[in-house]
C-alpha cells in the first residue's frame, strides 16, 4: 500500500469536509477501499515488471476518482501514449481505458454493498460523477443497477 497516496487522499477528505461533506465522505470511503484491497489485479506477463506499468497502475489507483487521460498517465509513467497502451495491454489484458474502467467497476461492485454511502457518492468515489452514466456503466459491466447491487449485498 502506498502510504503517501493514502495520506494525500485523507488530507483531501479533511479539506473537503467544511464545504462538501459528501465529497469528504466519498474520499474517506475510497481510502478505506484502498486499505481493504490494496493490490490491483495481478499482471499477466513479464511486461508487468516494466517500470512504466508500475507507474501507470500506481497513478491510476491513486487518482481513480479523478478524471484521467491516457496522455497524462503516459507522461507520468515516462513513456509515449502508444507505448503505454502496448505495455499495459501486455501486462493486464486491458487497454488503459479498459483497465481504468475495470478498477472503477470493481469499486462500484464493492461500495454499494459494503458502505452506507449514497449512490451518487459511490458514483463520485469511483470516478463517474454523472449518476446516469454510472447507472449505465453498472448495468453494462456488472449486469445490474447500483440499487440492485446494493440490495443483493444486503441479502448475502
Amino acid at each position: 500500500m502506498q502510504v503517501a497516496a493514502l495520506e494525500r487522499q485523507l488530507r483531501q477528505a479533511l479539506a473537503a469536509w467544511p464545504n462538501t461533506p459528501g465529497r469528504a465522505v466519498a474520499e474517506v470511503w475510497a481510502a478505506l477501499w484502498r486499505v481493504a484491497e490494496p493490490d490491483p489485479p495481478r499482471e499477466r506477463t513479464a511486461q508487468a515488471g516494466h517500470p512504466a506499468v508500475f507507474a501507470a497502475v500506481a497513478l491510476i489507483e491513486t487518482r481513480l476518482a479523478e478524471p484521467l487521460t491516457i496522455p497524462e498517465i503516459a507522461k507520468e509513467a515516462g513513456v509515449s501514449h502508444n507505448h503505454l497502451t502496448r505495455l499495459l495491454r501486455a501486462a493486464t489484458g486491458h487497454t488503459v481505458i479498459g483497465y481504468i474502467r475495470a478498477r472503477r467497476m470493481a469499486q462500484a461492485r464493492h461500495l454499494p454493498r459494503a458502505s452506507t454511502l449514497s449512490l451518487p457518492a459511490v458514483a463520485a468515489t469511483v470516478g463517474i460523477p454523472d449518476l446516469q452514466a454510472f447507472n449505465k456503466a453498472c448495468r453494462r459491466e456488472l449486469g445490474a443497477s447500483p440499487r440492485a447491487i446494493r440490495a443483493r449485498g444486503t441479502r448475502e
